[in-house]
């Protein structure tokens, strides 16, 4: 059963691109109020290595693009892949794409590491279902994550994740124990609350 949240439009945000123009893709997880947010949480600077995890549609691998950032936007899901690398093209805008789980596929150091993971409890069958699934308790794919992050940092990197009330708050704190956390942003739904946070890997 589809679970992807309700779209919301945005229509004051700041730093939204309208001029950004994507299409959907079927079997895609398409831009939501949590995509929007995590936009708006993100501000790289030209120059920068930026690795979008879980790239969707690629709305935010778009942004950054456009920043002038250098990106790459991985996903699990081929049609993703696809979907991403056909938005760019129509927006003459450069990244490099790949299928990858998680980090498998992922070479290099980044100085940011953008990530809006599947939050949902449950367990994903097909490709759109792995895009909410976050496990028996909505933290499993961000708990993976998270453990190999740090090693594709640069120097003074940042990750920087999207979170959501409907995550257990107990294996949430657990997981996220080892970074500096910094909130960046909040957004109040009906049903829920999103939050970003900058998570910075603890000297060990």
């Amino acid at each position: 059963m589809e679970m992807i949240p309700p779209k919301i439009e945005f229509e004051t945000a700041m730093n939204i691109d309208k001029s950004i123009e994507v299409n959907e893709c079927e079997s895609v997880y398409p831009p939501r109020e949590d995509t929007y947010l995590l936009i708006e949480c993100v501000e790289p600077m030209a120059g920068q290595r930026v690795l979008e995890m879980g790239c969707g549609s690629g709305l935010l691998s778009l942004h950054c693009a456009k920043m002038g950032a250098i990106v790459v936007a991985v996903d699990i899901n081929q049609k993703a892949v696809d979907c991403t690398s056909a938005n760019l093209e129509r927006n003459h805008l450069q990244a490099k794409v790949d299928r990858s789980d998680l980090f498998s596929n992922v070479v290099g150091r980044f100085d940011l590491i953008l990530f809006n993971p599947p939050y949902l409890v449950g367990t994903g069958e097909d490709d759109i279902d792995r895009s909410w699934a976050g496990g028996k308790d909505g933290v499993q794919i961000l708990e993976r994550f998270l453990r190999e992050a740090p090693d594709h940092l640069a120097p003074g990197g940042q990750v920087i994740v999207l979170l959501s009330t409907m995550m257990k708050e107990a294996p949430l704190t657990r997981t996220l124990s080892a970074f500096e956390r910094r909130r960046l942003g909040t957004k109040g739904l009906f049903f829920e609350e999103l939050w970003v946070e900058e998570l910075t890997p603890m000297v060990k």
